[in-house]
């Protein structure tokens, strides 16, 4: 583990270091990296919020899969998000307003006892967090050229994976103590979260130039409408970033699904505790991002994003396989294992996915702003969120935790072979 450390700091030092940083991107990145540390502990949460919930709250099938819609869903108001920043000629103040409502709120957490009470305060977190991704990529926009982008979002990611790898497995240790320590945990993340927002309201950001204009007042429908609008003209118009999106919700299914089987299958059926179910799913499964994620983003900057998806989600059918394998055999310790390599692959195909999350609208929006790109990308989240935690519901009442596994693998299939023809589409 040492020796890996050691190499990916080297990795950093050669790549990151001597990059030629001129002041303004040593500033922004100087900052992003202060609040990166921050948000690693509030990721490394949210990626344990399911095993807490069905442990801690006894949480049922439904109310689970309430829990996984809730992020998706709430993503669906990005769009509005979106265009809320791309009308602002001040979107720094938009971080003020996450840190407070989307991060510090996690404090009430100390006193609540039941799982509906859970879930209403994950319904706030997340309400307020749909504004946070397109907002940060405006940051990478505004500060970085894009040959540089990805590689410098895979340097934060790494480091957000690491924090997060480092939280899951001290709190997942406090949990098997005592689990009403929870409470704590969540107060915790609430005051580290606000810093991890609030620090990112000083990176400067490229304001529009004033106009000179009437106010219009503008009505509720048309509030509403105008970044619907904004979306489709742009779906329509971009038709390469429209099929990238059609090939994140085939992959977003399959992936969704994943998110409702996993917390019931390393507790109820492999019966694992807080440790082992944090060592699984929160430190061998974010191995791969900690230690690819420079690389990834280094190779995204290189290639098109629909041929970059094809080998990202490709070698994401791995992950459920290896863990269907696992269910299927009856030797405890070879299943153990079998989940644990299910979650390395796991691993490796999410540093380049979150890569491909995060940075593939930015190259589709060209010149343009980003932040209504990102935004269209997230509010699809919201779309497949919707479906994918009440399909998978079906499916493990009708066939099985199995027959989830193999539902994802053929979404993850759909999604690579959709990609391929995508980009040979345009590109031949």
């Amino acid at each position: 583990m040492t020796k890996l450390i050691i190499s990916v700091i080297l990795f950093i030092k050669e790549h990151i270091i001597f990059f030629d940083f001129n002041k303004k991107e040593k500033r922004a990145f100087i900052i992003i990296l202060i609040s990166t540390f921050f948000y690693g502990f509030f990721l490394g949460f949210i990626r344990v919020r399911d095993i807490i919930a069905r442990k801690a709250f006894d949480a049922s099938d439904f109310q689970l899969s309430l829990l996984i819609m809730i992020f998706p869903v709430m993503n669906f108001l990005s769009i509005w998000w979106g265009k809320l920043l791309e009308n602002s000629r001040n979107k720094s103040k938009y971080f003020i307003l996450i840190s407070l409502f989307g991060r510090l709120i996690l404090i009430i957490g100390f006193w609540i006892t039941t799982m509906n009470q859970f879930l209403l305060l994950m319904f706030f977190l997340f309400l307020f967090h749909s504004a946070f991704i397109p907002a940060r990529n405006s940051l990478f926009q505004s500060n970085f050229s894009p040959e540089k982008r990805g590689m410098l979002f895979g340097v934060t990611l790494s480091l957000t994976t690491l924090i997060g790898m480092g939280f899951s497995y001290v709190s997942g240790r406090i949990l098997d103590v005592n689990e009403l320590y929870f409470k704590y945990i969540l107060v915790g993340i609430g005051i580290i979260g606000f810093f991890n927002t609030f620090v990112l309201y000083f990176v400067d950001i490229k304001k529009k130039k004033k106009k000179k204009f009437n106010k219009v007042k503008k009505s509720i429908i048309k509030v509403i409408l105008d970044p619907i609008k904004r979306a489709k003209y742009i779906l329509r118009e971009k038709t390469e970033f429209a099929r990238f999106e059609i090939s994140f919700i085939l992959y977003g299914m399959g992936f969704i699904m994943m998110m409702l089987a996993v917390p019931i299958y390393l507790v109820d059926i492999m019966k694992f505790n807080y440790t082992m179910s944090f060592l699984s799913k929160a430190i061998i499964g974010q191995l791969g991002i900690f230690i690819l994620s420079p690389f990834m983003g280094k190779l995204h900057d290189r290639w098109h994003p629909n041929l970059y998806n094809v080998f990202s989600f490709g070698f994401l059918i791995f992950y459920p396989l290896f863990l269907f394998l696992s269910n299927i055999l009856h030797v405890e310790t070879v299943s153990i294992i079998f989940v644990l390599i299910g979650f390395l692959f796991f691993g490796i195909a999410r540093a380049a996915i979150s890569i491909a999350w995060n940075m593939g609208s930015v190259y589709f929006a060209g010149d343009e702003d980003a932040s209504m790109y990102q935004s269209i990308h997230v509010t699809f989240t919201g779309v497949r969120g919707v479906l994918a935690p009440l399909l998978g519901l079906a499916v493990k009442k009708i066939f099985s935790i199995n027959g989830v596994f193999i539902l994802s693998i053929l979404f993850f299939i759909a999604a690579s072979v959709f990609s391929y023809f995508s980009y040979k589409k345009y590109n031949y």
